[in-house]
């Protein structure tokens, strides 16, 4: 049986460092996935993947036998969650959570009774652990990870009542529109004093609710520095970024 080494390594207060998928592409995750990366996390909200798509990203990654498989979902809906977690993911973030209700939707959907009312179901869902699938139903709560994404006023106006769901596992950070709500330029490597009072605020209640934080970041000097703040779920990149970048620099 394959654990998910990730939540145990935030468990023990270390930080876990990614990749962020937007290419549409097994060929590139095949490729990536050889990487010694902590996880990889295929972008359902603002890249064009469809289902099918991210289920065969994801299973690549799960093949490879290295980094942990992660989905962004395009909007926080149970189906999603159903779908990114039946294909075989270790976990998912939700983007857009503004509220307890929806934490608790995210959560709900993400897990199995009795913490949650997850349908049981899929013939691959529990290849991703290398187990049969009764197994997998036993392990999933645990194994898995239900992560919210924390982007607004609003939601910080409600942060309380989001972390406080029962059985929520990761507060995710969007800097670019939690720039944007709080009337700032929208940059991931944002430190406005507007925002890093925001993040110290995410920081300090997600440290009362003994959860590990993560954050997006674009390079690794940002992920360095996200890690210093108290950050444990970071990226050193994205797929698009570095290859933009990687030809820019050739060229």
């Amino acid at each position: 049986m394959r654990t998910n080494h990730i939540k145990e390594r935030m468990a023990r207060g270390e930080a876990c460092r990614g990749l962020w998928l937007n290419v549409p592409s097994m060929a590139t995750a095949r490729l990536i996935a050889r990487l010694p990366l902590d996880w990889m996390l295929v972008d359902m909200e603002h890249a064009p993947m469809t289902v099918e798509i991210m289920f065969q990203m994801v299973s690549t990654i799960i093949d490879a036998h290295g980094p942990a498989p992660f989905v962004r979902l395009p909007e926080a809906v149970p189906a999603y969650v159903k779908y990114a977690l039946d294909a075989g993911a270790w976990g998912i973030i939700a983007p857009m959570v503004n509220s307890r209700a929806q934490a608790e939707t995210v959560v709900q959907a993400a897990k199995y009774p009795p913490h949650g009312q997850r349908s049981y179901g899929g013939p691959w869902v529990g290849l991703t652990f290398e187990l049969d699938n009764p197994a997998y139903y036993r392990q999933a709560n645990q194994q898995t990870l239900a992560g919210v994404q924390i982007e607004s006023q609003t939601a910080l106006d409600n942060l309380e009542a989001i972390l406080s769901v029962p059985n929520l596992d990761m507060v995710y950070v969007g800097p670019v529109d939690l720039s944007l709500s709080l009337g700032l330029d929208p940059t991931p490597e944002q430190d406005a004093p507007p925002f890093m009072a925001a993040i110290d605020r995410i920081l300090e209640a997600a440290r009362r609710y003994r959860l590990p934080a993560g954050i997006y970041c674009s390079n690794a000097a940002s992920a360095a520095e996200r890690i210093r703040q108290g950050f444990q779920f970071v990226n050193v990149g994205a797929d698009t970024g570095a290859l933009v970048n990687g030809i820019r620099a050739q060229l």
